[in-house]
């Protein structure tokens, strides 16, 4: 009777290897742990990705922005504001003084109108009208933008051509002369 010895083909082999020390559990004939070994040896093999350090020091490019370009507002009133006024004309505390003003809207349309017909400005920048607020110690709105988009949007008080100038429209101009000084 022949002997069943197995043969080194059908004989299992089983390989261990500590994961401590980057190692692996196999077991299966000689050829699969041969494969597997040599598998395991090329991944030990790469070294993991790290970060060079960086030598020189450059300027970060500002990211490309997407759409439409936002616009600058121009310095077009190059004369300082005289909010203290001078010859003939009333400061803008003395101005403000007998107006009924009820909110923010109604302040800045205030603003408005004394800068464009008092002091006789062509346009006003948004900024101008903030200066006002700090002129009288009152405090700033968050967004002046915003709060002069909203008086154009609801009331109509003002009109905003661009650039971050400001008009004053009829309507504007009849609140402050009727509603805010009358008697």
């Amino acid at each position: 009777m022949a002997e069943n010895k197995p043969s080194a083909e059908n004989q299992t082999y089983s390989v261990e290897i500590d994961l401590s020390a980057r190692s692996v559990k196999a077991t299966g004939t000689r050829e699969f742990i041969d494969e597997q070994f040599a598998r395991f040896k090329d991944m030990l093999a790469v070294q993991p990705k790290t970060r060079a350090a960086k030598t020189k020091t450059r300027a970060a490019k500002p990211k490309k922005r997407r759409g439409r370009p936002k616009a600058k507002p121009k310095k077009i009133n190059l004369i300082p504001l005289e909010l203290k006024g001078g010859e003939g004309v009333k400061s803008l505390k003395d101005y403000v003084k007998g107006a009924k003003v009820h909110s923010n809207y109604e302040r800045c349309t205030l603003y408005l109108y004394y800068l464009q017909r008092i002091l006789g400005r062509k346009t006003v920048l948004h900024g101008e009208i903030g200066e006002c607020f700090r002129h009288l110690g009152l405090k700033v709105p968050a967004n002046i933008q915003v709060c002069l988009s909203e008086a154009k949007r609801k009331y109509k008080y003002v009109d905003m051509p661009g650039n971050g100038t400001v008009k004053l429209t009829p309507t504007g101009t009849t609140l402050v002369e009727k509603k805010l000084f009358a008697e």
